[in-house]
């Protein structure tokens, strides 16, 4: 009964540690930066994946404040999306399910693609919301000819750990999207980012044990990193995320 019970609070404690917070649960992390007036990067457009969301918020902050040209696409609506995003009147907003809309129109032009879009363990659709959205995101854009792709997928901490057999189809699903990302960008083209649990700016539940929490600005300045060419390959773990 006891073994019973401290398995079933372990999977609880790991499966509310690994969901990723709301900008409503935390305060933004990239601080007070200066605003740069935006202009076309040299090579276009970065476009956000999943740019309404937590982690896509602060990314599509950063590079707005970097003077980047920015195109947000969530599924939300373009007003619910510049609801969320700081300094809105810098990204352009578009509102599609890259599960199965045409991704062509808005990676035309791009010089980057960051995709921020995933299911958390517990919810519905792990291995389709993880996996397949996110194979597709990738053939499209190499499709377009963008020229890089940033992925944020999860730690080998957890996907070699215990979230392979806790989580099974999420761990599945972060694989193929990184299987994805590999044979249309290769290494030199693209970034894989694996934080494990993404911290904000207020309280939240501890991360599993042996894997410390990454800050959201320190994901978004290596997602920027990787888009503008400052960084390819491989990111896992806090330590390596936020020494970029």
């Amino acid at each position: 009964m006891y073994k019973t019970a401290a398995l079933t609070a372990c999977l609880a404690s790991l499966a509310a540690a690994l969901q990723v917070p709301t900008r409503r649960q935390f305060g933004i992390g990239v601080g007070t930066a200066a605003v740069v007036p935006p202009a076309l990067a040299a090579g276009g457009k970065v476009v956000v994946v999943g740019g309404a969301g937590f982690v896509g918020t602060e990314i599509s902050h950063l590079l707005a404040t970097q003077g980047v040209k920015v195109v947000s696409v969530s599924r939300r609506s373009a007003a619910a999306q510049a609801q969320k995003v700081q300094y809105e009147q810098f990204v352009d907003f578009v509102s599609l399910d890259a599960s199965k809309d045409d991704l062509s129109n808005v990676f035309k032009g791009a010089s980057a693609v960051i995709s921020c879009v995933g299911v958390a363990p517990g919810q519905k659709n792990q291995l389709d919301g993880n996996g397949a959205v996110n194979e597709r995101i990738a053939d499209a854009a190499k499709k377009a000819k963008v020229g890089r792709l940033v992925y944020i997928s999860v730690a080998s901490a957890i996907s070699e750990g215990t979230g392979k057999l806790l989580f099974a189809d999420y761990v599945k699903g972060k694989a193929q999207a990184e299987a994805a990302v590999q044979r249309n960008y290769g290494g030199g083209s693209s970034l894989i980012i694996r934080p494990g649990v993404i911290s904000g700016g207020g309280p939240g539940l501890p991360p599993p044990p042996g894997v410390p929490p990454v800050p959201v600005d320190a994901v978004a300045r290596a997602a920027v990193a990787g888009a503008l060419g400052k960084k390819s390959g491989v990111l896992d773990g806090r330590d390596e995320i936020v020494r970029i």
